[in-house]
């Protein structure tokens, strides 16, 4: 005969943070680092594949480069070609938009609705103004109880 007594107690696993795929795991280290580069995309790139080759970050199915090549796709940086043959890239509005949004999302994204306040008071000013022919309408009014 099988027991049916339960077992009490914790089970412990390995966590497994929720899924993103290769591009949203490189595009957010990659909006800290345009962040941190002011707007320098040679620079930040650099910075990324710094981090690449300690961290290992990418896989050989998926490399910086196939990142680059992604943001190009999705709109979110441009090739600019300059007179005299020279170039390079230009950071577009699409990831201008995503890196404020990720900036408002760090300072307001953990805050949440508080206690509402005990604003009540039993008493009212004492302070009233009567009103003068050059004066707007908007002065004139007084709210009383």
């Amino acid at each position: 005969m099988k027991s049916t007594k339960r077992r009490k107690g914790f089970l412990f696993k390995q966590y497994e943070g929720p899924f993103q795929t290769p591009f949203d795991k490189l595009f957010d280290i990659f909006k800290e680092l345009i962040t941190h580069t002011s707007g320098d995309f040679d620079e930040a790139i650099d910075w990324l594949r710094q981090l690449d080759k300690e961290f290992k970050l990418t896989t050989p199915a998926y490399t910086i480069d196939d990142f680059v090549a992604d943001l190009k796709d999705k709109g979110y940086i441009r090739e600019k070609v300059e007179f005299g043959g020279e170039g390079g890239v230009d950071i577009t509005s699409k990831l201008e938009k995503a890196l404020r949004q990720h900036a408002l999302d760090q300072i307001f994204g953990k805050m949440r609705k508080g206690k509402s306040g005990n604003h009540k008071t039993n008493h009212q000013g004492g302070v009233t103004k009567i009103w003068a022919i050059s004066e707007t309408i908007s002065t004139e009014i007084a709210w009383r109880k």
